[in-house]
This record gives C-alpha cells, structure tokens and sequence, in this order.
C-alpha cells in the first residue's frame, strides 16, 4: 500500500514533466477517440445512405444472378419468399424488384437506360427512394404506363415532368418489348450512384413489359439494425432452405464500395500505429529521464531494504497513474469532440463522390468502441514502455548508484 502512496505521489515531484508527459497520452487518447469516432460516424452514415436509399441490407437472387445478371433469373414465387423473409427476427421489410437494361428515347435523344420495377407500396416501407423524387410525384399504387426518371437521364433526353418517354428491350419471350411512359417523377442526384441512368415503374407494369409473368429478380431486406446483417442473413437462409436462392449482405451486393472501405479504414489504423510510437517514444523518454535523476535515491531505497520487485512495482506504478490521469482527460476530451461533430458535423461545400454515391456530410459517432479501444490503447502502451526502465532500476547496486552523480 505504502507503494502505491509514493508512487501517486512521485507524479507532481516534477509537475511541467509530468504535464508535459501527460498532455502527449491525453492528446493521443483524445486524437485516437475522435478519428474512431469519424470512421464510425462517417462510413456509418454512408452505409445508411446507400442501404436505405436503395440496395437495403440483404438481397435474394436467383443462384447466379449477382455474377451474371440475366432477365432469365428469376424468383417465381416472390410473394412466398418475402413471408418467409418476414418472419425472421430482425427484419423490417422487403420489397421485390425487376430490373433490365433498355434503350430509351425521347424526341431525338436517345440513350442506354436501366429499368428497375418496384412495388410502390413496400418499396416505400423498405427505402427512400420515394422520397428522393424532387419534381413531381412518386409512381402510383395502381400499375399504369408511368415512370420516375433520374435526374441524370432527364438532362440526357431533355425531358420534362408529364413528358413521354419510349423504352425498347428484350422480353422474357423473345419478343421485342416496346412501350411509351409517362414521366411523372424526377429524382434528384442525392443517392443515386453518378454513372446510371434510370427509370423506376411500378412492377406490374415491368413484369407485362417484359413479359414475365409474376417473376422478379431481386428482393430487397432491410433490418431494424444494419450491424445485425450478417447474422440475419444466416437466419434467412435457414428460413428459405431453398438452395436455388442466393442470400447476400450488401457487403457482397456492394463489393466495390465495401472492399474500399476496408482499405481505407486500414489506412486509418496505419495512423493510428503512428502515433502510438510517437506516445511510447514520448514515455519511455520521460522514465528513463526519472531513472537516471533518481539514481541515488534508488541506491538509497536498496540499502534500506527496499526489495527490487518494490522498486520495480514503484516506476510501474507512477507511468499507470499518470496514464490513467490521462486517459480519464483525453477520454473527456475525445468524447466531447465525437458528441458536437455527431451534432453538428461537416457540410462539404462539394459533395464527394464515393463508390458512387454523393456525400456532402461528414458526422462522428459515439460508439463503444471509440470509448474503450483509444483508452486500451494508451494504458497498453504506458505499461508495456515502463517495464524496461523499471527493470534497470531494480537491478540498480547500491554501492554504485550512490557514488553517480
């Protein structure tokens, strides 16, 4: 006990030290909380975007059709699925979806479009989509020759709202599919990836389109939480127990973007290194400074009977204390930080493009994570740089450690 009383007390012997020593981990541990905080808070938001905009949490396909889209692939009985799916612990909604590429016209534009059709209802329920038309309205309930356009395909085609569109394809049948639709609906750019044209309808109307019965190529999940997706997606499958239906976490839907992530998110940690070497440099500079000014007393301790495992226990202790001190600041600190960007965040004056997506907002998150990881990381590096010079003063010899200077 009478060790842990010195130790505490040995801190504040050398006060613009110990602050200075002090400042460099509470700042470490507070830089740390605020950059796990921005991944968090930053890969989070876009992750919602992306998933709740448009490609939900997990998708079913047809065995093959992620690989190799084909009009061919479908899901023949997606009413059946989608209970299924609806009974899963977890799950929000679903909503099935068609999709294929067609050539589109107007006027004398003419361009490569892609078609998705949807149920206007639980596409509703499950993403934004409805929310992202900014001029006009959202498809009807009812299937009707009509069609919300992206914003990008309207300037392609120079089509305005109530304008008619016409879309040429290959059907189901082999036939060729033609119609003209009404464009009802314009999309803004927010949440609608940068390099495709497309044209939503609702999915009666695209199954006769395209003539395939009550097939679809693609149902949509989105669960009450996206952290809980990969285990749901187990779940799912259980559920089906159909072998010709792939179940997919948007990490896999979303490859490109998520392998991206990874590597960014790698990069970070890289960073991270960094400056623990910085800090663990810092402190074992500062215990080596207190070990050679503390020779003599260390001498003096040995000769009085102080056991080496006292004396060793007595640096260790003093570089925890001052660690802990820290930590308790630069934990305030960090997490003060992460709670008013989470508030407040960053508004770019121009949007960034990522995986396809535009991100205009930078926030932080308060997680668990950036609570604990930054604070484990400074106490592991303090303890772990205090054993050596703690060593070398217990193995300090009396006789010579009082004749130095």
């Amino acid at each position: 006990m009478i060790i842990l009383k010195i130790a505490f007390r040995n801190i504040f012997r050398h006060k613009k030290r110990s602050a200075l020593t002090g400042l460099m981990m509470a700042g470490g541990c507070a830089l740390f909380a605020l950059s796990i905080g921005m991944v968090d808070g930053g890969y989070g938001n876009l992750i919602d975007m992306f998933t709740r905009d448009h490609t939900g949490h997990i998708q079913v396909h047809k065995k093959g059709y992620l690989d190799k889209p084909s009009i061919y692939s479908t899901i023949d009985n997606p009413d059946s699925v989608g209970k299924k799916i609806q009974s899963v612990a977890h799950v929000q909604s679903w909503a099935p979806r068609v999709y294929t590429p067609a050539l589109a016209f107007a006027g004398k534009k003419t361009t490569n479009v892609r078609v998705v059709g949807i149920d206007p209802i639980r596409e509703a329920r499950t993403t934004r989509i409805k929310y992202k038309v900014d001029i006009g309205r959202f498809i009807s309930e009812a299937p009707l020759n009509e069609a919300v356009i992206s914003d990008r395909l309207a300037r392609l085609l120079k089509i305005d709202l109530n304008g008619e569109i016409a879309l040429i394809t290959q059907g189901a049948d082999g036939s060729i599919a033609n119609e003209l639709f009404t464009v009802v609906g314009i999309t803004g750019k927010s949440g609608e990836t940068s390099g495709t044209s497309t044209c939503y309808m609702h999915i009666k109307t695209a199954q006769d389109f395209l003539s395939l019965g009550g097939g679809v190529h693609e149902i949509a999940v989105v669960l009450t939480d996206q952290a809980l997706t990969m285990k749901t997606v187990g779940l799912i499958k259980s559920a089906l127990q159909d072998p010709s239906l792939e179940v997919d976490p948007w990490q896999v839907v979303e490859s490109q973007f998520y392998r991206a992530m990874k590597a960014d998110i790698k990069g970070s940690w890289y960073t991270i290194v960094i400056f623990t070497i910085i800090i663990a440099v810092g402190v074992l500079n500062t215990v080596l400074m207190i070990i050679l000014e503390r020779t003599r007393e260390f001498g003096v301790l040995k000769a009085l009977g102080t056991r080496p495992l006292q004396i060793f226990m007595l640096i260790v202790y003093e570089t925890v204390f001052l660690a802990v001190l820290s930590i308790i600041i630069g934990t305030a600190v960090g997490m003060s930080a992460n709670w008013w960007f989470h508030e407040y965040g960053i508004t770019l004056a121009n949007p960034i493009e990522y995986g396809g997506y535009f991100f205009d907002t930078i926030t932080a998150k308060i997680t668990l994570r950036s609570l604990v990881l930054p604070a484990m990381i400074i106490f592991g590096t303090a303890l772990i740089v205090s054993i050596w010079p703690a060593i070398r003063a217990a193995r300090i010899i009396p006789v010579k450690a009082m004749r130095s200077n």
